[in-house]
């Protein structure tokens, strides 16, 4: 209808939601064309707002592909748009997505420095939820980094957040999160208490059981005991477990590796 029309703002939103659509049953080569359509008609009527849309559009639906430095370009321009435009929300989810492709290329400086202005921009505007998740995704960069203590006070940032919102799902995985990151240094009996916790709200949830007893991406369970020898391969699991536990999905990359598959 919008092609008859001539309507060609509505033939870009009709593309959006079409590329929106076929992202969401996972068929991201559709999407990416949809999208791409979309991208071009708001480049010709000159929508500033649209082609920011496609380009965070484009972004996830290549970071879903594990194209991560495709999505890093797209990310980068619907970045610029959003500061063009003062849309501080939009800068900060700009911010959250380039942070995400960049810990998947295993770029964890520069996965920190753009996930810490995710968070700075989460609390300014008080979006308490995508503050939580902040924490719980730069938790990840800094495990991958070995900074534990830096590891632990964002999970318990994330833990402390999804009580106050009343996120029992996202309470869960926090749990389950400063468990898994314990362990890895052999605090035992922490992390009894956390996966019982984990357990517990998974059971109240209905999933029948936490995430203490499942295998991650590596196959790795929560052990008794962590030889000197083994350190290192367990921080690994833990890396790839906590990955998935950020927004709860995670898809293997090229590597093989744990990486977020979904935006911020």
């Amino acid at each position: 209808m919008a092609q008859e029309l001539g309507d060609r703002a509505g033939e870009g939103g009709a593309y959006a939601n079409l590329g929106n659509a076929y992202f969401s049953q996972g068929d991201f080569s559709k999407a990416i064309a949809y999208h791409t359509q979309d991208l071009a008609i708001a480049k010709e009527v000159g929508g500033r707002a649209g082609k920011g849309s496609a380009y965070g559009s484009l972004g996830c639906a290549y970071q879903s592909q594990g194209d991560f430095s495709k999505a890093i370009a797209y990310h980068t321009q619907d970045l610029a748009i959003a500061k063009e435009a003062g849309d501080r929300v939009g800068e900060g989810v700009a911010y959250g997505n380039l942070s995400i492709s960049y810990q998947a290329q295993g770029d964890f400086s520069k996965a920190i420095e753009h996930h810490t202005q995710h968070l700075a921009i989460a609390k300014e505007v008080v979006d308490r939820a995508r503050e939580g998740s902040a924490y719980a995704i730069l938790s990840i960069s800094y495990l991958s980094q070995g900074e534990f203590a830096k590891v632990l006070e964002h999970h318990a940032q994330n833990l402390a957040i999804a009580k106050e919102v009343g996120d029992q799902a996202g309470e869960d995985r926090a749990y389950g999160s400063l468990g898994i990151a314990i362990q890895s240094q052999g605090g035992y009996a922490k992390t009894f208490a956390y996966l019982a916790q984990d357990l517990a709200i998974a059971r109240r949830l209905g999933t029948g059981q936490g995430r203490a007893g499942r295998t991650g991406a590596s196959g790795a369970r929560v052990s008794r005991r962590v030889t000197p020898a083994r350190q290192s391969s367990t921080t690994r699991s833990a890396l790839q477990l906590q990955t998935r536990r950020a927004t709860g999905r995670g898809r293997a990359g090229h590597t093989g590796t744990l990486v977020l598959a979904t935006c911020t």
